[in-house]
């Protein structure tokens, strides 16, 4: 067994995982009304879960993990086939939440207008499908595939693995980010709402005066759209 690429999977996992959680916690926050929609964060967490999980994680293990394992243990053929379906799964769920989160912004506007919030309310309940889809997806891989990867796979075989891995750091926890991400997890941090991130806890108010944006957030989004690159 290769530790360097179980270490590798496993801490490419618990990011995906923290990501997740910073998304769910901020728009369930913002569904009971505690804070307003912090839409340039929930764009950020978005553009990371596109760019990083659905283009360098899932791929590594579609092209190299799996079809190891396979070879060794081709009785677990059932299960790795529903976990490629989910990885496709996952990336349409993905892009529909963009879509959501793109058309919420066009209808907020200090409040909701028109059917705003009720769309606002889809969304969220989209959001928690998604990452109870995705940690059930973790789950499924750390207790019916990674023992078995353990057991079976010799040195040669971890070799590509570890390999292909240590090849795309995740963007945000890697040891060394990718230049064009360089900062996300930094303005994911600091546009998400205590207690997950800086920003301060905006509330809404019953009928607040229309504002332009601050030159802080016009920068924050320009910087944003830079890094949505894929």
């Amino acid at each position: 067994m290769s530790q360097a690429a179980l270490d590798i999977l496993k801490r490419e996992h618990r990011a995906i995982s923290a990501v997740l959680f910073c998304l769910k916690h901020t728009v369930d926050e913002a569904r009971r009304g505690a804070i307003v929609p912090p839409f340039a964060m929930i764009h950020a967490v978005l553009d990371y879960l596109t760019s990083f999980p659905n283009r360098f994680h899932h791929p590594k293990e579609d092209t190299y993990l799996f079809p190891a394992v396979l070879k060794r243990a081709p009785d677990l053929e059932p299960v790795i086939a529903e976990l490629l379906a989910q990885h496709e799964e996952g990336e349409e769920r993905v892009s529909d939440l963009k879509d959501r989160a793109a058309e919420l912004q066009t209808l907020w506007d200090g409040r909701w207008q028109g059917d705003g919030a009720a769309k606002f309310e889809a969304f969220a309940d989209a959001v928690n499908r998604y990452v109870e889809f995705e940690r059930a997806h973790g789950r499924k891989e750390g207790v019916e595939v990674m023992p078995r990867a353990q057991e079976v796979l010799t040195e040669e075989d971890w070799a590509p693995i570890e390999a292909a891995f240590s090849a795309n750091e995740d963007p945000i926890f890697g040891e060394e980010p990718r230049s064009r991400f360089d900062g996300l997890y930094s303005q994911i941090v600091a546009l998400a709402p205590a207690p997950m991130g800086y920003a301060e806890r905006e509330k809404p108010t019953k009928a607040p005066p229309p504002e332009p944006a601050s030159p802080l957030e016009q920068g924050a989004r320009q910087k944003l759209l830079t890094l949505n690159w894929i």
